[in-house]
């Protein structure tokens, strides 16, 4: 730990991984002798926090919010939930403090959100408050595309498809709306400074998140919102004040190719995406 700026982002990441090797094979025993104290998860990760802390302190924040988000894993992986929260608030006071560049803040915002979305040790208050906080963070991204993509993540946290996920669809659906206004008024923005718009590729990724929860059976998300939104975006690119895009044009096609493959489908798939016209 005396190795300063220059050693540490090299020494401190490898001593990290090495101690959640040995968490792993302690997990579920009553502890190991090492020297005089039994060793033991909990002791491991506090460790472990002091660790990390020192490489905030060496103008490596980043790295060091990485490894809090890998350490949170590994204490979800032992249902220590008090444990799980401590490294979260410390990643989200490090991404408050310490990660000014936007596009690095883009990138640690979304690790956050991933890597929240595996958890499953939180009770309701503490995950409601992560949530709320990467919601939140998420709004307030300095461009408006990032605004809107790392708004569409969160609807992961609200909904996670495995036997005992969480199932909010209500939350969803908030979610998606709110990434729909930032995705119009990015279109409005790019109208007043070019002079047209932007390209729909926003609108697009919606529509295919859209189309990913109306799959996993949100009962929020309707043939009938799915419709309305290939009608929005289908308006957008025949309008002439859009910017023609191969990107955005070739990536619809490719949706609604997607969304005809399963209405032939047949069955209980190819019933509920009949009512969608293409």
């Amino acid at each position: 730990m005396a190795g300063g700026s220059q050693r540490l982002p090299f020494t401190v990441p490898p001593l990290v991984f090495s101690a959640l090797r040995l968490v792993r094979k302690l997990q579920g025993q009553d502890g190991n002798v090492v020297g005089e104290e039994p060793a033991t998860p909990k002791k491991i990760f506090q460790l472990l926090n002091e660790t990390i802390e020192a490489l905030s302190s060496v103008s490596s924040p980043e790295l060091a919010l990485r490894l809090y988000l890998q350490c949170a894993e590994a204490a979800n992986d032992c249902d220590l939930e008090s444990v799980a929260y401590e490294f979260f608030t410390r990643a989200f006071i490090l991404y408050e403090e310490e990660v000014a560049d936007s596009k690095t803040q883009v990138t640690a915002l979304h690790l956050i959100i991933g890597a929240l979305q595996r958890m499953h040790v939180f009770g309701v208050e503490n995950r409601d408050t992560l949530t709320h906080k990467a919601t939140g963070h998420s709004a307030k991204l300095l461009k408006k595309p990032d605004q809107c993509r790392a708004v569409y993540a969160c609807s992961h946290l609200f909904w996670v498809d495995d036997q005992d996920g969480i199932k909010d669809g209500e939350r969803v659906l908030l979610c998606l709306k709110r990434a729909l206004r930032i995705a119009n008024a990015a279109q409005q923005i790019a109208s007043a400074t070019r002079g047209c718009s932007g390209p729909v590729t926003l609108f697009v990724e919606i529509l295919n998140k859209y189309l990913y929860f109306f799959e996993k059976g949100n009962p929020q998300i309707t043939s009938a919102a799915i419709q309305g939104l290939i009608e929005l975006i289908t308006n957008e690119m025949q309008s002439d004040s859009t910017t023609p895009d191969p990107v955005s044009d070739a990536f619809l096609a490719s949706t609604i190719r997607y969304i005809q493959f399963q209405k032939q489908k047949g069955g209980v798939m190819g019933e509920k995406f009949g009512p969608i016209k293409v």
